[in-house]
């Protein structure tokens, strides 16, 4: 007994997923939060409305399965939007250090760090990654990720050159080169 109620939490609850998979630009973010969040309501809403459309929707003699019905009903159309919501937001993301624009490119560069932020240095998992944005939409493109932190980047021929920081002593020297 699914009615176009639920299939429309299902198409809210996969867009939602989507949008908040794009990596937007630092002044786009707090949009995409929102949109997120309505989008979220919105099939929190939906799904209330299926909810009630079961419970009180006259029943012709079957009282057996109601129960089922609106309990899996109450997960997929309650429960799992609020724990959506809840777990969408990056906790721990990586953190914007440099905006440039470079031969009319507007390149972003994040540092990853360590978690627990002990020492910058101490564990396997930091590095940068730098996105370009994409020319006409406020989405961004991972181009590169390197296992040290970015110092400087240029642009040279149409090949992007990335230098390590001063941050990790051990990291001093590397450098990355990528075609774009």
């Amino acid at each position: 007994m699914k009615t176009r109620l639920f299939y429309s939490v299902i198409i809210l609850l996969i867009l939602g997923i989507l949008i908040s998979q794009l990596k937007v630009i630092l002044s786009w973010e707090n949009m995409q939060t929102g949109l997120i969040v309505s989008v979220f309501i919105g099939a929190l809403v939906i799904g209330l409305l299926y909810l009630f459309q079961l419970w009180f929707k006259k029943n012709k003699g079957q009282k057996t399965g109601l129960t089922q019905q609106v309990s899996s009903t109450i997960i997929i159309s309650i429960v799992f939007p609020l724990a959506l919501l809840f777990a969408m937001p990056d906790f721990y993301k990586p953190e914007l250090v440099d905006e440039l624009t470079l031969a009319n490119k507007t390149i972003y560069v994040y540092h990853e760090y360590c978690f627990p932020p002990d020492s910058a240095c101490e564990c396997d998992t930091y590095g940068s990654y730098i996105y370009t944005k994409n020319h006409y939409l406020p989405v961004m493109h991972l181009v590169l990720k390197t296992n040290f932190y970015v110092g400087s980047v240029q642009l040279n021929n149409g090949e992007l050159i990335v230098k390590a920081s001063d941050i990790c002593s051990k990291d001093l020297g590397k450098t990355k080169r990528i075609k774009q």
